[in-house]
């Protein structure tokens, strides 16, 4: 019991200094959260597609007075890729390109509508500026979705006709009763076709093996970017804790406490978990800004991203104390603390260069990446974020951390020079 008031008591006192150095703090808290927001936002803005999309200036000149024409059209007014101009005559619209006003000119022919009624093949033209191939390519691309919509309207049309004259029901009816019942039942399908399209009875939906809905997108991209930059921060933390310990090395404070008594183990604890619990702030504030702001997936185990931030609280805490008993003085501490957070973020994969964690890459670079703390984190927060994991599935990347936060531990507890 003594031992633990003890260790309290040294992690009460280190947290006092910690709140006091207002620089260390905003490295750790402010740092990573600015960073993570800005390259998050941004991509969230990108995906997102506002003020990113393609806008091409293009003329329609419509021929058909039939109703396919005008859909069409119309149609094409609705598209946000396009700036439509309406002209009366194809020549015209051939001189606008042709002069560099408008990067394409669509021509609906006027028997459109005619042709279709009559289940004839017809041509919509597209005529480009030659300059501009790849907006051939995305006007071109939009037509054929255009035309296609009007393309199921001219086969159901043709249905309907040909059910209703190989019937014979109507064919002592007047003409326009015949054209008001063949209108109406065209568009009750319609009608139908177009409720299912906006509510499909068969929805599609990403799932693992387990039957869980996995996350697509840009939600995939920030339960990489975040992880990534927590991770990577979270070990800079190791440069305040060595720094701390070694200070009060040369200051002589650590003497002082031997001589209280206390046990050596009690202090290092008690530095441990003072730097745990900065971690864990960091970890809580950065997750859920990203959360809340930005949309970050947290996944459906609290217990299991919990206890990920607790072993990753652990092995950054106990690899400062394990600096701290390697180096020398504080300012030779605060230079390593610094060497091993970058390139153990490179090595561990705390930088997201790819769609996934490089622990999942295959080969060398895969190995090399596993045996650092770094890419075992970063590797749990994805499966629990963008996977939806549980805690069993994460169990083993947690057991490494904590194995790698005792053996740091241990080896600090054993070399580390109070006097």
């Amino acid at each position: 019991m003594k031992t633990l008031r003890n260790t309290l008591s040294i992690a009460g006192k280190e947290i006092q200094v910690m709140v006091r150095d207002r620089g260390a703090l905003a490295v750790l808290l402010l740092l990573p959260l600015l960073l993570g927001t800005l390259f998050g936002g941004l991509n969230v803005k990108l995906n997102s597609g506002e003020d990113t999309a393609i806008l091409l200036e293009v003329v329609v000149a419509n021929l058909d007075r039939g109703i396919f024409g005008q859909q069409t059209a119309q149609a094409l007014e609705t598209i946000d890729e396009l700036e439509v101009t309406q002209v009366t005559t194809d020549e015209e619209a051939e001189q606008l390109v042709a002069a560099g006003e408008y990067k394409a000119a669509i021509i609906i022919p006027a028997d459109f509508s005619d042709q279709i009624n009559a289940y004839t093949p017809t041509t919509v033209q597209v005529i480009v500026d030659p300059a501009e191939p790849e907006s051939a390519s995305i006007v071109t691309g939009i037509m054929n979705q255009v035309i296609s919509e009007v393309t199921i309207w001219g086969e159901v049309q043709y249905g309907v006709q040909s059910i209703l004259e190989d019937s014979g029901a109507l064919v002592d009816a007047p003409p326009e009763v015949q054209q008001g019942i063949a209108a109406q039942t065209l568009g009750a399908i319609m009608a139908q076709l177009n409720d299912l399209r906006q509510n499909p009875v068969i929805t599609v939906r990403n799932e693992d093996l387990s039957g869980a809905t996995v996350q697509g997108g840009i939600e995939l991209f920030l339960a990489l970017l975040f992880p990534c930059f927590t991770v990577m921060f979270a070990f800079f933390v190791v440069g305040t804790t060595a720094t701390s310990l070694l200070g009060e090395r040369e200051a002589g404070t650590l003497r002082r406490l031997i001589a209280a008594p206390m046990s050596r183990g009690a202090i290092i604890a008690g530095k441990l978990i003072a730097s745990m619990l900065l971690v864990c702030v960091q970890v809580a504030l950065l997750f859920t800004v990203a959360h809340l702001l930005l949309g970050m997936p947290l996944g459906q185990s609290p217990l299991a991203l919990v206890l990920v931030t607790l072993a990753l609280a652990m092995v950054a805490s106990a690899l400062g104390v394990l600096v701290a008993a390697l180096a020398k003085t504080a300012k030779q501490a605060d230079s390593l603390s610094m060497l091993l957070a970058f390139v153990l973020a490179a090595v561990g994969g705390s930088l997201p260069l790819g769609p996934t964690p490089l622990t999942r890459t295959g080969g060398f670079i895969g190995v090399l990446t596993k045996i650092t703390p770094h890419a075992h984190a970063v590797d749990a927060y994805y499966s629990i974020m963008a996977e939806n994991a549980g805690l069993v599935q994460v169990l083993p990347q947690i057991g490494i951390l904590v194995a790698f936060a005792v053996v740091f531990f241990l080896i600090a507890v054993w070399r580390f020079r109070f006097e």
